[in-house]
């Protein structure tokens, strides 16, 4: 055998070994979608697989929902951090791929001016390679992975990586539409059983008391302040409810849509303090806000909503006389808003307290409540492309926060 057919058989052993990794890779994602119907299920089993074909750091997988890109699954270093950002529809990089249905490979990215999303990513990537996923000639997601290496992929990644994501296009959208079915289904009932129960108990207490205030006109004049502030406070209770339910409402038809308007964050976190203030007098708000913290995209009434829950549930849960503390910080290309309490903590895993209808056995235990309002804060955070966490302090209490982009024009990955 010539010099030459010996350099052509070396060359074709790696090209035939990739080319059964990849049929393999396919056969074993479209067996694991077949007999899942679990959408992010599907997604991180088709990410972890991908990894023992290709030596990649890191990857993801956003869908679209509505007017953003969504990251549902992720692996590698900067899974945390990856998943559940939104991506607004745009020019980026991301974007990009999916509008135009091609691929995009860059061997260098920090040379192109683009900016991964996520403090550590930002930093630490250079190779990304991003396809579209596909149905019915759409795109309806982004397939990318990356590396920390400079020049780590080649066409023959792109072409793997476009099967994969061929392969994907059927079991997503075909998860996606069962998930959308069984999710519209649980906030349709939960909808109704809150106008059933949760709506009942304020309504009867009003009612009562201003026939009680209208019978006994000359009751003494403790006791009918003290009805009158009964009656001012289930009317809160009631109109904070029916915020809620505008929301549980919007959620089922689809998603929570946000106008993306500048809001000084500062502003109505202290509108909302002094609201709270008196609601709760036995309480201190203390609002710490580092310097030049830049303004946000999003809707202020979403976030006078998303910090009048989290304000209550601190109180609510926390003893007379113990301090809430609202931290404001810019970090990453992001504002953070931290809520602090003194009070019972948290005695389950934090991303459960943002399920609908979960309360804690503690929280049970200390107060009245519906189960949706940090269901609620979730959706319009989400809604205006942040994210949400609730974790426990070592020194007590709890940290319930958000954070959202800042209002900035710079393209994205």
């Amino acid at each position: 055998m010539s010099a030459v057919d010996e350099s052509q058989l070396e060359r074709s052993v790696p090209d035939a070994l990739r080319s059964a990794a990849t049929a393999q890779l396919v056969i074993d994602i479209a067996t694991a979608a077949a007999g899942e119907r679990e959408l992010d299920h599907i997604l991180l089993e088709a990410l972890d697989r991908l990894g023992t074909v290709i030596p990649l750091t890191g990857g993801s997988i956003a869908l679209i929902e509505g007017d953003d890109l969504v990251i549902r699954a992720a692996v590698g270093p900067f899974a945390a951090e990856a998943l559940g950002q939104r991506l607004a529809r745009g020019n980026g990089l991301s974007w990009r791929v999916v509008g135009t249905l091609e691929p995009y490979l860059t061997r260098d990215i920090q040379a192109t001016g683009a900016r991964m999303r996520g403090t550590a990513a930002r930093e630490a990537v250079r190779s990304w390679l991003g396809v579209p996923i596909v149905r019915r000639g759409q795109g309806i997601g982004l397939l990318e992975i990356d590396s920390t290496q400079p020049a780590a992929f080649d066409d023959a990644d792109v072409d793997l990586l476009t099967v994969v994501a061929r392969a994907l296009g059927g079991p997503v959208d075909l998860a996606s539409r069962y998930a959308e079915e069984r999710r519209a289904q649980v906030l349709r009932e939960a909808f109704i059983g809150v106008i059933s129960h949760e709506l009942r108990t304020p309504i009867t207490t009003i009612y009562g008391l201003t026939k009680v205030l209208r019978q006994h006109r000359e009751m003494a004049p403790d006791v009918r302040a003290q009805a009158i502030e009964d009656v001012e406070g289930e009317a809160d209770r009631l109109y904070r409810l029916v915020e809620d339910l505008l929301v549980l409402s919007r959620a089922e038809s689809g998603r929570v849509e946000s106008a993306m308007e500048p809001i000084v964050v500062q502003h109505v976190l202290r509108h909302v303090i002094e609201a709270e203030g008196i609601r709760w007098p036995t309480r201190t708000f203390d609002l710490q806000i580092e310097p030049h913290v830049p303004a946000i995209l999003g809707e202020e009434t979403y976030l006078e909503q998303v910090a009048r829950n989290l304000l209550t549930n601190a109180a609510k849960y926390s003893p007379d006389g113990s301090t809430v503390s609202i931290a404001v910080r810019s970090e990453g290309g992001e504002v953070l808003v931290r809520v602090i309490d003194e009070g019972i903590g948290l005695d389950d895993d934090g991303e459960q307290l943002f399920e609908l209808f979960y309360r804690s056995r503690n929280a049970t235990r200390q107060a009245a409540g519906a189960g949706i309002g940090l269901f609620v804060v979730r959706q319009l955070v989400e809604a205006m492309g942040g994210r949400t966490w609730a974790r426990n302090r070592p020194e007590g209490g709890a940290e319930v926060g958000f954070a959202i982009p800042e209002h900035t024009a710079g393209d994205a990955a």
